[in-house]
């Protein structure tokens, strides 16, 4: 059996929008929730070889100060499913930034397209990754945190004054924050009621899909494109970690 996280890759940051170099750290097997498969080690070479190389994915057009994120953020992570037969949605061949030409892509009827289904992330080779814009917080008053940098824990010490940056939301009030060129996942509700935080762009969540065409196209879809065409709804959960297409 293999355990997969709340987003695949809830640990993964890569760096620049842009020009992406960074190496994918973190694996499937890391962070909660649990989804147990009865699955052998064909299916678990298959989902590690669809998680993505940050390398690969392009971008076009996403100013100065964006970043990429190989997951969907979130305790439960945004979804949505197809609920109508004959449903297109608006895609673009890249990961976009404005308005450029569209690619129409048709879904099957009960697909749902979240980081949690891995039938179909598997099936259909789905990609998920989000544009983050980066911002600072200030620390106001001196603070002791326990903090996560890779597999250990640390106390990190700040000062009055102290600015870090919030690099991405990962869930249940846990963040990825960077200071001096270290990444730390930290709890938001540990920092002091006194710490400032810059507010910035909200996430832009795209995932790579193969379209319902004799060519099995593929296209990248943003989330908020997606629910704007008839026949697509937001996922409805029904337990942690879980989700599947639709009966």
């Amino acid at each position: 059996m293999i355990r997969l996280t709340a987003s695949v890759l809830a640990t993964s940051l890569a760096l620049t929008a842009c020009n992406p170099s960074a190496p994918v750290s973190g694996d499937i097997d890391t962070i909660a929730p649990e989804a147990d498969l009865d699955t052998g080690s064909e299916t678990e070479t298959d989902l590690t070889e669809i998680l993505a190389d940050p390398d690969d994915i392009e971008t076009v057009g996403y100013p100065e100060g964006w970043e990429m994120q190989l997951y969907w953020s979130g305790e439960y992570p945004n979804g949505f499913a197809v609920t109508q037969e004959g449903t297109t949605v608006m895609g673009h061949e890249t990961i976009t930034f404005g308005e450029y030409p569209p690619i129409y892509c048709g879904l099957p009827h009960k697909a749902t397209y979240s980081p949690w289904n891995v039938a179909r992330m598997i099936s259909d080779e789905l990609v998920f990754v989000a544009m983050t814009f980066p911002t600072t917080f200030t620390i106001n008053e001196d603070v002791s945190l326990e903090v996560f940098v890779g597999d250990g824990v640390e106390q990190l010490d700040l000062k009055a004054g102290d600015t870090l940056t919030y690099k991405s939301y990962i869930a249940e009030g846990f963040f990825i924050a960077e200071k001096d060129g270290v990444s730390y996942e930290m709890n938001e509700a540990a920092l002091p009621q006194s710490t400032e935080f810059e507010q910035g762009p909200e996430d832009e969540e795209w995932v790579q899909v193969t379209c319902a065409d004799a060519e099995e196209a593929r296209a990248w879809v943003r989330y908020e494109q997606a629910l704007q065409a008839p026949g697509v709804e937001p996922y409805e959960y029904t337990g942690f970690g879980e989700a599947a297409d639709l009966p």
